[in-house]
């Protein structure tokens, strides 16, 4: 709910926002911000570690193109962020792409050893 305020400032000084987020977070992450967290002050938490996770930065090793570690330190990325229903969606996928490769791989094995079964018995 929101409070009409003339400061609009949070606990930490910092300007609050005046839209409301509403959001669920897991038990196991809410009991920890219950825990960390002094009173008033869970809110700014969540948009503290908001902020500093879209805002800083991660570093990575570099690798050259056979995929050697070159020794410097690179920028990258968190990658992205899906939701449930749509990482199910791709482990499902993924999980069927594996199956076929599987499949090949041992039809390849498969083939590989009958040619040479087939080259031994050809006249000389």
């Amino acid at each position: 709910m929101l409070r009409n305020t003339d400061s609009n400032n949070g606990p930490g000084g910092r300007r609050m926002s005046k839209i409301l987020h509403s959001f669920t977070l897991h038990d196991h992450v809410s009991e920890l911000l219950r825990k960390k967290s002094r009173k008033g002050y869970m809110s700014d938490n969540v948009s503290t570690a908001i902020e500093w996770y879209y805002t800083s930065p991660v570093w990575t090793k570099e690798r050259d193109d056979d995929g050697e570690y070159t020794g410097k330190l690179v920028r990258a990325n968190k990658g992205v962020v899906i939701a449930p229903y749509e990482r199910k969606k791709y482990q499902e996928i993924i999980g069927t792409l594996n199956k076929q490769i599987d499949a090949l791989e041992a039809e390849k094995k498969a083939l590989k050893n009958h040619r040479f079964k087939f080259w031994k018995k050809m006249p000389q």
